[in-house]
């Protein structure tokens, strides 16, 4: 469980770094398109790619901190047993859900693999095979955390 817990956190603190590459890569092609009226071919798709790889692999991390988007207006009111049956419900909904995502994504993204698939772009790079397989990858490492998760709060009760 705690290599789950360090691989997600190493992982989604590393990936944390992939922003402010899009924001250089953004920022220089600003200058270069309005400053010196030479736009590059490659910058958007970078930015683009770059902020995929970090959302995608970062979901681990948010997982095991916790820090996804709770309305808790209504959870925080409800009698201690109940809340924890909720919470417990609600991973194995996200375990499902996401391994469902997994699961469904896995062929694709071997297809996008043995085709080395392209985006057709002026730059065309390989950003489709990049995110068909960090959508597995990602799925896997929120699916593992996830199961990590439940162990825990299996044994709070």
């Amino acid at each position: 469980m705690g290599l789950i817990d360090r691989f997600n956190r190493f992982t989604g603190e590393g990936v944390s770094y992939l922003y402010l590459v899009a924001v250089v890569v953004t920022a220089y092609e600003v200058v270069m398109r309005y400053l010196f009226n030479a736009p590059t071919t490659w910058a958007f798709e970078l930015t683009i790619m770059v902020c995929a790889i970090a959302y995608l692999l970062s979901g681990g991390y948010v997982t095991q901190g916790q820090a996804h988007i709770r309305i808790t207006s209504l959870s925080d009111r409800l009698p201690k047993g109940l809340r924890w049956s909720l919470e417990l419900f609600g991973m194995l909904v996200g375990v499902f859900a996401i391994g469902v995502l997994a699961w469904a994504g896995f062929k694709p993204a071997l297809f996008a693999i043995q085709i080395v698939e392209r985006t057709g772009s002026a730059w065309d790079s390989p950003m489709p095979t990049v995110i068909k397989v960090l959508i597995v990858v990602g799925s896997a490492m929120i699916v593992l955390q996830l199961l990590v998760q439940i162990v825990r709060h299996l044994r709070t009760r």
